[in-house]
């Protein structure tokens, strides 16, 4: 992101990495603060509510993530950086609860561990290394495009996200049928 800021949108290095920090450390530990509040305020992560909430949220991130690749202006773009941090740090103690609740108790550590595993494989990891690896396509360049092919993966797991919710739903494994 800050690559993005400095080559895209022209600015200047010393306010790209204090903005980014600021906003890359204040967006998803808000978030979760917020989040894990507002979910207990919901009932915890066994309510229907909760997931219907997680499920709005997790499709608002998406607004905020996909026009970023096209913002031309630092501050604006700034503001959208910061609100996709605050939602995913908001969704993520409620999708991790409901998760952990979707198992069985003795399988509830393993599963832990293999969501933790698959959020660094398969989020953190590969994150810079896809977006070095289009921007340096061709000519290299391609800041616009490394930005996009990340900002749109959101899409991917808001499409899982509510195809489990809907199995969740369907199969009532949290009990949702005896809830009011």
């Amino acid at each position: 992101v800050s690559d993005f800021m400095i080559t895209e949108l022209k600015s200047d290095p010393a306010i790209v990495f204090t903005t980014f920090g600021f906003t890359s450390i204040t967006g998803p530990v808000l978030g979760v603060v917020v989040g894990g509040n507002v979910t207990t305020k919901l009932g915890g992560y066994n309510t229907k509510k909760t997931l219907i909430v997680t499920c709005i949220l997790a499709t608002m991130c998406v607004g905020c993530s996909t026009p970023i690749p096209f913002i031309p202006n630092f501050w604006v773009f700034t503001a959208f950086l910061w609100m996709l941090l605050f939602i995913g740090g908001f969704i993520l103690p409620a999708l991790t609860g409901i998760m952990l609740n979707t198992v069985q108790k003795d399988l509830k550590t393993t599963a832990n561990s293999l969501a933790n595993l698959c959020y660094n494989l398969l989020g953190y990891l590969p994150a810079p290394f896809v977006y070095g690896a289009i921007y340096d396509l061709g000519e290299g360049g391609n800041s616009k495009s490394a930005m996009s092919a990340l900002m749109f993966t959101p899409v991917l797991c808001v499409i899982f996200i509510l195809s489990a919710a809907h199995l969740i739903i369907k199969s009532d494994i949290l009990g949702y049928k005896s809830q009011k």
